[in-house]
């Protein structure tokens, strides 16, 4: 038979039991939640398979949080990141990192240690597969931050490329520099090179060593000679000069070009026109040509300049004789001037004298009919 002190310390035990589960739970975890943490965010362009919600976040090989979230900022900015395919990937820190390298606040300084290089990239961990997120320093040049539109509402950490995608990046550049080397017909240069070594080999075999000595000789003396030419020419004061006026002169002609654009425009568009008008011009041209009654003119164009020929001719005779008549008659009016002159005087005298009658004519024409007027008889005689 039970009693009841049993009970009681059964009780004592199991309650026991419970607390001390509580304080050891405490004691493990209650540290996380006074503890303060930090949100950083960084955006992948990138595949980023692999990495989970818990994974770590490291800063140089230690540490610093686990990645609390990951999705697309179109998801996380709306609008503001519309056209983007980034991944968004949110970190919870477990410390003060930034705030522990200078004086500024945490956002303050984070923005200067991406200044300064820190960059985000996805890291793989062996063979398994499996990522982590880690914050490393690189060359701030050659990793330039994804452009954004949108303010970042937690600390930002640009990425950049992972190693694995640089080597893929790397080993696609050369699968296309091969594919090239192939397209540029590379067997064909082989061939040659080997033409080339062959024809080589072959006049060295063919060549006495005594003669290839001499002929090598004289031709390094050539070369020295050249290059001793060229060093005393370059040492010249004139070819320092020559160098700031080539310069001077390619500026000059460099702001012609630039003044001139505008009418550079408009004679390419007058050019244009003028070879359209001339493609014009060949095509009315062309069926001019090939019209069936042009072939026919053309045909009859010798005679016709014969004809013309001939007429030309009977012109120039024409005008020979033309000349010789005027020349006669000059020479006839020259001899006869005094003849003429005479004749002139007379000619006056005649058309004085017909003058005179047609007066008379006017004021007697009876008497001039039928001889002189009536005597005229005195006043009231008989």
């Amino acid at each position: 038979m039970t009693r009841g002190g049993d009970y009681f310390k059964l009780g004592l035990f199991v309650i026991g039991g419970v607390v001390l589960l509580f304080v050891v739970l405490f004691a493990l975890g209650a540290g996380k939640f006074f503890q303060r943490t930090y949100q950083m965010e960084t955006y992948i362009n990138e595949s980023v398979n692999g990495l989970e919600v818990g994974t770590a976040v490291k800063y140089r090989g230690v540490r610093v949080g686990s990645v609390s979230e990951i999705g697309f900022v179109a998801g996380k900015y709306g609008k503001h990141a519309e056209g983007y395919r980034y991944v968004y990937v949110l970190c919870t820190l477990d410390k003060d990192l930034f705030g522990t390298m200078g004086p500024k606040s945490s956002r303050e300084q984070a923005a200067e240690e991406v200044a300064r290089g820190l960059r985000a990239r996805t890291i793989s961990q062996g063979l398994t597969g499996q990522l982590f997120l880690g914050l490393d320093y690189v060359v701030p040049e050659r990793n330039q931050p994804l452009p954004i539109d949108w303010e970042p509402a937690s600390i930002y950490i640009p990425a950049a490329p992972s190693t694995l995608s640089q080597v893929e990046q790397a080993v696609l550049g050369i699968s296309n520099t091969l594919s090239g080397l192939d397209q540029a017909e590379l067997p064909e240069a082989v061939k040659s090179f080997r033409r080339f070594a062959d024809s080589a080999s072959t006049f060295l075999d063919s060549t006495d060593p005594k003669e290839v000595g001499p002929k090598l000789s004289a031709t390094l003396d050539q070369t020295r000679a050249l290059l001793a030419r060229i060093n005393v020419l370059l040492a010249d004061p004139a070819a320092e000069r020559l160098v700031p006026e080539a310069a001077r002169t390619l500026t000059g002609a460099r702001k012609v070009v630039e003044a001139a654009g505008p009418d550079t425009v408009q004679l390419v568009r007058d050019s244009k026109e003028m070879v359209a008008s001339l493609k014009v011009s060949a095509k009315a041209l062309e069926k001019f040509l090939a019209d069936p009654e042009t072939s026919r003119q053309l045909a009859q164009m010798p005679g016709a300049m014969q004809q013309a020929r001939e007429t030309i001719g009977e012109l120039k005779s024409a005008a020979k004789r033309l000349n010789s008549v005027l020349g006669r008659v000059e020479q006839l009016t020259a001899a006869q001037q005094a003849n003429v002159e005479g004749i002139l005087d007379s000619a006056r005298g005649l058309v004085d004298n017909l003058k005179e009658l047609t007066g008379e004519a006017k004021r007697y024409p009876a008497g001039v009919l039928f001889g002189s007027p009536p005597d005229k008889s005195p006043l009231g005689g008989q």
